[in-house]
Order: structure tokens, then sequence, then C-alpha cells
């Protein structure tokens, strides 16, 4: 299992509480989502995608060690 580190930005933040933390997380992002919703609960009414190493991923992804994993909430730009 990998060892990740989670950033958390904007609504996601104040659903988690935290900034960041390092996890040992599953094979694959989408059992990582799965785990995520176990834990923070309100997750399943927020809208958000991750990006993996600065890189939006769609679709389920193979984690690796040391992998950043953001989850980014809608963002306005002006």
């Amino acid at each position: 299992m990998p060892k990740v580190t989670l950033l958390y930005f904007g609504s996601i933040r104040d659903i988690t509480g935290l900034a960041s933390e390092q996890t040992v997380a599953p094979a694959t992002l989408e059992a990582l989502h799965q785990e995520l919703l176990l834990h923070y609960p309100s997750l399943q009414s927020a809208h958000y995608r991750y990006s993996v190493n600065e890189t939006l991923i769609t679709g389920d992804h193979q984690l690796a060690d040391g992998d950043v994993i953001a989850l980014l909430p809608p963002f306005a730009g002006g």
C-alpha cells in the first residue's frame, strides 16, 4: 500500500478540517475515494475533482508511493 499525501482545498478543507494529511492508501484512486467517503461522509454531497501529482484524473488510477493527491473544489477566477 502506497504512502500518499492528501491536499484539501476550499470547501473540502472545511469538510475535513485539515489542509493536508499523509496516509497509507489503497492501491487505486477509486478505493481511496471510497475510504474518504467513509471517513468524511459530507464529501458525498460535495463537488470536487482529484488531481494526482498535479494532473487532473478522470476515472480510476493506480496509486504509487509518494503520490500527492489533491481534492479540488470548483474554482472561480477572474
